[in-house]
């Protein structure tokens, strides 16, 4: 499992940072003081550094040349969470997220920075009643079982072919909108024994109006929010606002 070290000192967005880093998967270190990062870094080598601004400028923060030269600083990440137009010399930030944090943005960073085979959509495991249609005139129901900005999977028996062109419509339930849009067939998952004879398809989105694309986007953020809210104990119910400080 990768370390990721997350030092800020608003404890309201540790709060919710450090949750959301654990629920992608990575072990998480929080702190809100110079001196415990340095001791962080010390003690082991993480694979990322999250660090706000103030703490960029702590006069603490400056590593001995041991610790230098055993985590060699030019290859470990750095993204610097800023509300201003702060220098560091010391650690140069590999990139830069502003406050408040848009998650999308937070989570595009850790894949550039941290993965070595980056996933390139922020993508929701759930199920929504949903259709599509080859046609236009005649649609079929089916479960939609995962969805991101840019495509989602139907659990549907189907002869459907790759590259066919579908119509998919979904609800975004408790928005009160129905989202209908035009896709393609990436992918066919068949109903074979290795499979647990599963079957279904994946689509991804053509182009997309700026509007549905708001609201899709929306969607997925508080979805993903409440989602990580109910599986971390002693979390509180996240709101967007909380991604703030």
């Amino acid at each position: 499992m990768k370390n990721i070290l997350i030092a800020d000192n608003r404890s309201d967005l540790l709060a919710t940072l450090e949750p959301i880093l654990k629920h992608w998967g990575y072990r998480v270190l929080s702190t809100s003081k110079a001196d415990q990062v340095m001791l962080f870094l010390r003690e082991s080598i993480p694979s990322l550094l999250i660090i706000g601004e103030e703490l960029f400028a702590d006069p603490r923060l400056e590593l001995d040349s041991e610790t230098t030269q055993r985590i060699k600083l030019a290859d470990l990440p750095v993204i610097a969470l800023k509300q201003g137009a702060t220098k560091i010399a010391e650690l140069p930030p590999n990139a830069t997220l502003d406050v408040p944090v848009e998650l999308f943005e937070l989570f595009s960073f850790i894949q550039k920075h941290v993965e070595h085979h980056p996933r390139q959509n922020l993508r929701l495991r759930l199920k929504l009643p949903g259709m599509y249609s080859l046609s236009d005139d005649e649609f079929i129901l089916a479960d939609v079982l995962s969805l991101s900005m840019r495509g989602l999977f139907f659990k549907a028996p189907t002869k459907i072919n790759e590259g066919d062109r579908v119509t998919v419509v979904f609800p975004l339930l408790g928005h009160g909108k129905e989202i209908e849009v035009k896709s393609t067939v990436l992918y066919i998952v068949h109903p074979e024994a290795e499979n647990n004879f599963f079957q279904g398809f994946g689509v991804g989105f053509d182009d997309i109006p700026e509007s549905i694309k708001e609201q899709l986007q929306q969607y997925i953020r508080e979805h993903f929010l409440r989602e990580v809210s109910s599986s971390h104990n002693g979390v509180g119910d996240f709101v967007e606002g909380q991604l703030r400080h």
